[in-house]
């Protein structure tokens, strides 16, 4: 068999399966199977495919079949240009986070705390572009604590950052210049409403916060200013439909410049907020 006709037939399969964009990724699951870029599929169509190879993409397409993400499967996803590890222990970081990367970036500070670090993305890329920055990056799930730690070795970043077991601000000593988050804020009330991708390869702990997903930010708005340095900022992640609701807990927690910030899909994404 050669490389086109496994292509062709590993679309056939995803397509029957009713994957979204089952060409783009029978590609890749190609690609990832004989160890090559996608971008060198188009040099080796003509090439014979050796046994292992489609018994390894079979393996591949199976997964896949069973909703597990491509992201999963290949172990690594892209997040502000560089390729971070993941696993079954952490959430796979959306392209829409790297609203909070593009909000702070140009503002840099010597503190920062981030609160649910998971794979490490936020923390380290801003590790990555600040040189003179100190992180403390917490989570409670020890199991993304080595995942987050892992990455920060790859990029060399480890000496930048303290990662640090705790629930939110339990184990926090300290103030910052800055704090940020990207909580859990799904509902359980929305949990029918959730993929199969989601629901059953992303870690409960961080997708859901409380029957209407408000959980995270009502115990982590009210701690803000203990934690906060004079003239110290917020951003946090939300859901679609919170920015009133998030933003009224940090009006009533002593925050001030309370605002929404939008995605490349216009979408409400950020609420940040000073602290004077």
């Amino acid at each position: 068999m050669k490389v086109k006709q496994l292509i062709s037939d590993a679309t056939l399969k995803l397509s029957i399966s009713e994957i979204d964009n089952a060409a783009r990724d029978a590609r890749i699951l190609v690609a990832h199977a004989f160890g090559i870029p996608k971008s060198q599929l188009a040099l080796n169509t003509n090439e014979n495919v050796p046994e292992e190879t489609r018994s390894s993409l079979e393996k591949l397409i199976s997964r896949r079949i069973n909703r597990e993400p491509i992201a999963k499967i290949l172990g690594k996803r892209q997040f502000w240009g560089r390729t971070f590890f993941i696993n079954e222990d952490v959430l796979d970081p959306r392209g829409d986070t790297e609203t909070l990367i593009d909000y702070v970036i140009d503002r840099p500070v010597r503190s920062v705390l981030e609160l649910g670090t998971g794979s490490g993305v936020i923390a380290i890329s801003l590790a990555c572009e600040w040189k003179e920055v100190n992180v403390v990056a917490t989570d409670i799930s020890e199991a993304a604590l080595l995942v987050a730690q892992i990455n920060a070795k790859n990029f060399d970043v480890e000496e930048k950052i303290d990662f640090l077991k705790s629930d939110w601000f339990e184990a926090i000593e300290g103030k910052f210049d800055l704090i940020i988050s990207n909580p859990p804020y799904i509902g359980l009330s929305e949990i029918n409403e959730i993929s199969q991708e989601v629901l059953n390869h992303d870690p409960e702990l961080a997708l859901f916060a409380g029957s209407d997903g408000l959980g995270a930010y009502e115990r982590i708005i009210p701690q803000l200013t203990k934690f906060l340095n004079p003239g110290g900022t917020v951003v946090l992640e939300i859901g679609a439909s919170q920015s009133d609701s998030v933003k009224t807990l940090m009006n009533s927690s002593g925050l001030s410049e309370v605002k929404t910030l939008k995605d490349l899909a216009r979408k409400d994404r950020l609420v940040t907020a000073k602290f004077h």
